[in-house]
């Protein structure tokens, strides 16, 4: 479940100790007939070692507030494990060969540290790497040397020997995992600032935090549950872990596959890589613990849904990935610089995420072995009984957390392609100072993703199949935006236009519909629901109630521009929000038919010339004519048709501008009426 940046730097080792932990559980299902006492032996001392590297003196600076008092109850918890597997449960097992196993747990530990540690060196010292891998080959075959004494003389050269390659095996794959750590552990080993920045209370950057330390919990937890359900089918240990880790390395080059070919299609929103991830990931969980629950245990459906969680990882950790490339730049809008001290901080955030999944999934290991003993489950009744409760609800709680968590990110692929023209600009010398406002605002305040308007589009978008015709007489200009003019032909031409204007947009919407759920409520009764009597008045009502809710909530979603219409004084708000969208380059859509009577069905009513205000205003502040696109939305024909550019000519006058426009614009729309495709193919959206 390794996910991986673009640059070619790894997220976090958060699968190092997969090896350790599976090699550990065969070798106590060998001395001690309990595969689940080595994997909980093997957790606690990675936990250890991990605690001490976290709450060093290196790591104190830079990890946040909340850990000082998490390091208190770590550590009992710590205590208290070390002490039920090193004097309790092995006087409980009463037999001679659990030392074995301690010294066995130990040399694989050494082993791991070892191999992280080296590498870490090899990657800093690039004049002296011959010297330092001869170091290091040296360290680990003697390393693998004591681990074969050890099984020779306790166990005997026929089970022995199997196990000690299995250890040199283990040892060059950790070895070649370590070295994907090199690119991280440089760059926090070369930060040499002695206190953490300054950004924590950035809100991007603290919802990222959460999201990587849950998912870092979540992929330590997922190895440990699902490995060691697997860990109970005590005939067929050996042959069920290799193809389990066979489901876990195939589905995740899957992954990689599939991430590689949605990036040569344009798709590279990492919070859509989250978000699906997570869903997927929650999911192969969730059916894991029903199958559990229904009294079955079905070891294919446990590849099954290992592979789904896999995949799932792979996407969110890669997700992540992306979020931590860009973050510096995000933070950087606000005025703080994150470095020095920033990478440091992350390793030890890092660190953390791992002392906290190990825990976790440590002490629901201990809870088991204490409860199962030596009587492993062999049935599917006593697994879902004994199994499910204490280890599957911690799990699907850590990755509905991360769920929620990602949700809650601000940065979409829109937001993101804003920051990349923002530092453009910057880099050129030059400001926009409408572009920062708006980064700011999403990077620092509590801004929600529009995932429920996204949702709804994905929805009425198989419900209204539409054409798009010269959908290249748009002509974009990150300089000078584009204000679409369009129809309104009553309802209609406002979701058809946001299902099918292939550019993003923000919407002048009435502010009632904005910010009075109880007017939409009433106004939506009256005029549809009041007339559905075949339905009961509560249910009517209800109705109501939910499409006022659900339109006060979509148009703030989608950052529609409110229009206060009979307040003179409220409009100027209007027209100022608008000029900043425009400057901060945001297309805007705006219908412009009177509201004197009922909006036409076909073709156009009367066209107000009142949004002319906006592209004198726009040219006064900006010195920039304003782009107007009229475009059709034809329900007969199914066609959205776009028309010519109509450009703002501020010398002629505005008296004169207000009329030439409004002919030109209610020409081109009549014109796009009456031939529905204006005499040109549809193309099919």
């Amino acid at each position: 479940m390794t996910g991986k940046s673009e640059n070619g730097m790894p997220m976090i080792s958060v699968m190092g100790t997969l090896a350790g932990y599976i090699y550990c559980m065969l070798l106590s299902n060998m001395l001690v007939d309990m595969p689940l006492f080595g994997g909980a032996l093997y957790l606690c001392g990675h936990a250890v070692i991990v605690f001490v590297s976290v709450f060093g003196k290196n790591n104190r600076t830079y990890l946040p507030g909340y850990s000082r008092t998490w390091a208190i109850l770590l550590l009992a918890v710590l205590i208290l494990a070390g002490g039920l597997l090193t004097g309790i449960y092995p006087a409980a097992l009463q037999n001679g060969n659990v030392w074995v196993m301690f010294a066995a747990a130990a040399l694989c530990l050494c082993a791991d540290g070892l191999t992280i540690r080296l590498s870490r060196l090899t990657g800093r010292s690039a004049g002296r790497s011959f010297r330092t891998l001869a170091t290091a080959v040296g360290i680990q075959a003697v390393v693998i040397a004591a681990m074969t004494w050890v099984l020779m003389h306790n166990i005997g050269w026929n089970d022995g020997w199997p196990l000690a390659a299995g250890f040199a095996l283990m040892t060059i794959g950790n070895a070649l995992h370590a070295r994907h750590q090199r690119h991280a552990s440089a760059l926090a080993d070369g930060d040499d600032s002695e206190q953490a920045p300054e950004i924590r209370e950035v809100k991007a950057y603290h919802t990222m935090d959460w999201i990587s330390l849950l998912l870092v919990m979540a992929v330590e937890l997922t190895t440990a549950v699902l490995y060691a359900l697997l860990a109970t089918n005590r005939e067929w240990l050996f042959p069920a872990i290799i193809v389990a880790i066979l489901c876990t390395l195939i589905p995740s080059a899957a992954g990689r596959w599939m991430l590689r070919r949605l990036e040569k299609s344009g798709k590279k929103d990492p919070t859509w890589l989250l978000v699906t991830g997570l869903v997927l990931w929650l999911g192969g969980i969730v059916l894991c613990s029903m199958m559990l629950r229904s009294g079955q245990l079905e070891y294919i459906r446990v590849y099954v849904y290992l592979s789904v969680c896999t995949i799932g990882g792979t996407l969110s950790l890669t997700g992540l990935g992306r979020i931590e490339e860009i973050m510096p730049d995000a933070v950087s809008v606000t005025g703080q610089q994150i470095q020095p001290g920033y990478w440091r901080m992350r390793n030890a955030n890092w660190e953390l995420a791992r002392l906290l999944g190990d825990t976790l999934a440590l002490t629901a290991l201990i809870i088991f072995c204490f409860v199962t003993g030596k009587d492993l489950p062999q049935s599917g009744e006593e697994l879902a009984s004994r199994f499910q409760p204490v280890m599957m609800v911690p799990l699907i709680l850590v990755v509905l957390g991360a769920l929620i968590s990602a949700i809650r990110f601000p940065l979409s692929s829109r937001y993101i392609e804003k920051l990349r023209k923002f530092l453009d600009i910057r880099e050129t010398g030059a400001d926009n100072p409408a572009l920062k406002r708006q980064l700011e605002h999403v990077v620092t305040e509590p801004y929600r993703q529009p995932y429920l308007s996204r949702f709804l589009i994905m929805i009425l978008r198989a419900f209204y199949r539409h054409k798009t015709v010269n959908a290249d007489h748009i002509v974009l200009d990150d300089n000078n935006p584009v204000v679409f003019l369009c129809n309104h032909g009553e309802i209609y031409g406002p979701i058809v236009c946001n299902l099918f204007i292939p550019v993003p947009i923000r919407t002048w919407t009435i502010s009632r519909m904005m910010y009075d759920q109880k007017e939409v409520t009433q106004y939506v009764y009256e005029n549809t629901f009041s007339k559905l009597t075949r339905f009961p008045l509560f249910v009517r009502k209800a109705l109501a109630r939910f499409i006022g809710w659900l339109s006060v909530t979509v148009m703030n979603q989608i950052e529609s521009i409110p229009v206060y219409r009979g307040s003179p004084m409220k409009l100027r708000d209007t027209v100022r929000m608008s000029i900043e969208a425009l400057e901060a380059g945001d297309n805007l859509l705006i219908f412009p038919e009177s509201q004197d009577g009922i909006y036409e069905r076909t073709g156009v009513g009367k066209i107000s010339p009142g949004f002319l205000m906006l592209a004198e205003a726009y040219w006064k502040k900006t010195h920039k004519k304003m782009r107007m696109l009229p475009l059709y939305a034809n329900k007969e024909a199914r066609t959205v048709t776009f028309g010519t550019i109509v450009t703002y000519e501020p010398e002629n006058g505005f008296q004169q501008e207000q009329v030439r426009v409004v002919e030109e614009v209610t020409a081109q729309i009549l014109k796009m009426a009456g031939t529905g495709t204006d005499g040109k193919a549809a193309q099919e959206t």
